[in-house]
Order: C-alpha cells, then sequence, then structure tokens
C-alpha cells in the first residue's frame, strides 16, 4: 500500500509543477506578445555565463532573498556566531568574505566538473554580488 501512495503523491506533485511551470510560460508568452522582452534563458541566441549571472542576482534571488547586502550581512552573522560556538573564537565575517567563500565552494565543486555551468554561474554570480555590495 505505501508504494502505491508514493506513486500516487509523486504524480501529484509532477503534476502541480508542470501547471506551475506551464503558468510560468503562459505568463512569459502573454508579456512578449505584449511588447516585454523574453528572460535571457528563452531568447534564441546561447546565453553567456555572465549574463546568466547577471538574470539571477538581479532577478530571482533578488526577488527571493531580498537585498543582497543584507542577505550576505545575515550570513555572516550566523557563519560568525557558529566560529564562536564551535570553535570558541570570535572573529566578524563580512558580506564581503561570504561572497569570497562561497566563491571558493564553488570552485571547489568545479573541481569534480570543470563543465558544470550552475558552479561556473554560481561562482561569478558571488564575484558580482562581491563588487556591488562593495559600491
Amino acid at each position: 500500500m505505501k508504494k502505491v501512495t508514493k506513486k500516487v503523491k509523486a504524480a501529484v506533485g509532477e503534476g502541480e509543477a508542470a501547471a506551475r511551470q506551464k503558468s510560468y510560460y503562459d505568463a512569459i508568452k502573454i508579456a512578449v506578445a505584449n511588447g516585454a522582452k523574453p528572460p535571457i534563458r528563452m531568447q534564441a541566441q546561447p546565453v553567456s555565463i555572465l549574463d546568466d549571472a547577471r538574470e539571477i542576482i538581479y532577478g530571482d534571488r533578488e526577488k527571493t532573498y531580498g537585498s543582497p547586502d543584507k542577505n550576505l550581512v545575515a550570513i555572516a552573522g550566523y557563519w560568525s556566531n557558529h566560529i564562536l560556538t564551535r570553535f570558541g573564537v570570535h572573529h566578524a565575517i563580512t558580506g564581503s568574505d561570504v561572497c569570497i567563500m562561497m566563491t571558493l565552494l564553488k570552485a571547489a565543486r568545479l573541481g569534480n566538473d570543470i563543465t558544470h555551468r550552475d558552479s561556473l554561474v554560481d561562482a561569478v554570480g558571488y564575484l558580482a554580488l562581491l563588487e556591488r555590495i562593495q559600491k
């Protein structure tokens, strides 16, 4: 009985995800028909990693997580508290430190697969955020 339940739940979840995806593309089609420019990822020509990163840090991520400087400072606070609790060392990590360390994380992941586009885009995105928060 559990297998049937899991399959039913999976099918329902896939249906909901497909419906959300379809409505997203439908909304884009309507916007484009009314003169809006489609998102970079939907344009016919190949997208550069820089364009992809720009779209993410100024679009989806900012809408989801808010202002990058505030979000990175919050992350830095959590990391600083973890270091203090875990090692008894007080060191104030900054938003810039977070950008650099996340870029290093992505570089380490690229060591496993240098062609992994998401890691490349994310690494470029964190470096762009570093510049952005220092302005």
